[in-house]
């Protein structure tokens, strides 16, 4: 690409920037800085940037590469929290720039994966094998109301969950055990931004079916909570309530440490569906992206 075109596609600039490091952010940049690269590879940084922020299965490269994009970054803590003074400043400069002298390598081979990425790398193919097999869960799809009911006997990665619910953006994990079903449920991340791509139905505040349900509860250990609608990730589930506003795609939903409700799965589908339907709706105020 000549130095023509670029400027016809984005203006002359002389820095470029970003206030936080996660994969897309990275495949951003760097094609702003390397567009020739960049264009080789198109396909596969689109695939990898959708794995990166929204968990969609686009298979093993891009997987390994958003893997690699995002580990290792331990030398380089803190830039995450504020305050957003020098030093986490020059951590995330810092961060950019390695993984930029990096980038175009992994581009051509992103398999480079060792340590915790090899085993989250393992761990997610598993998963996504037995979804592609139709093993190891239950879909019952609620089409009306965008919501995807996945029953299963394991913990599932998020890649799963996304690969198994489909096209539907709300969903209801049920990890079943023999002590009684373990519930989690989410608003997927796409209905955070406004994606021009898909319309999800809009999110509802959950605080009123976490009350309720508490009300119906016999279980003595745990409580059902909710989280606030303007997370990205907005979670409902019995036990321990979740700190992690985002649950990205190394963030699974964690039901296996989650004690059993005493609640049946057809009680809980209804009064979700119930308030699916009645609950006040949320709508945030985000960027448009593809």
């Amino acid at each position: 690409m000549s130095d023509v075109v670029r400027r016809n596609l984005v203006g002359d600039f002389t820095v470029i920037t970003n206030n936080h490091y996660d994969t897309d952010g990275v495949l951003s940049l760097f094609t702003l800085l390397q567009p020739d690269v960049a264009l080789l590879h198109k396909d596969l940084i689109l695939r990898t940037a959708r794995a990166g922020d929204f968990a969609i299965w686009g298979g093993s490269d891009a997987l390994a590469l958003e893997l690699a994009i995002m580990s290792d970054l331990g030398p380089f803590l803190p830039f995450t929290t504020p305050p957003f003074d020098d030093e986490r400043l020059r951590n995330l400069s810092g961060l950019y720039f390695r993984t930029f002298d990096r980038l175009e390598a992994l581009l051509e081979n992103p398999f480079a994966l060792d340590g915790d990425s090899m085993q989250r790398f393992a761990e997610v193919q598993a998963d996504i094998a037995r979804v592609e097999a139709g093993e190891g869960y239950a879909l019952t799809p609620y089409p009306e109301d965008d919501l995807a009911v996945i029953e299963t006997d394991r913990p599932m990665t998020t890649f799963g969950l996304r690969l198994a619910a489909g096209n539907l953006f709300r969903i209801l994990l049920v990890h079943s055990s023999e002590r009684g079903n373990r519930y989690r449920f989410c608003f997927r991340g796409e209905s955070w931004w406004d994606v021009v791509s898909v319309e999800p139905k809009p999110r509802v505040t959950l605080l009123g079916l976490a009350e309720r349900l508490n009300q119906l509860e016999k279980a003595k250990h745990g409580r059902w909570w909710a989280a606030p609608p303007d997370w990205t990730v907005p979670e409902l589930g019995f036990g321990d309530p979740v700190t992690f506003r985002h649950q990205a795609v190394r963030f699974d939903p964690k039901t296996a440490y989650d004690p059993p409700s005493s609640l049946p799965i057809d009680v809980v589908v209804q009064e979700l569906i119930n308030s699916l339907r009645i609950s006040e709706s949320y709508r945030p105020a985000a960027e448009s992206v593809t």
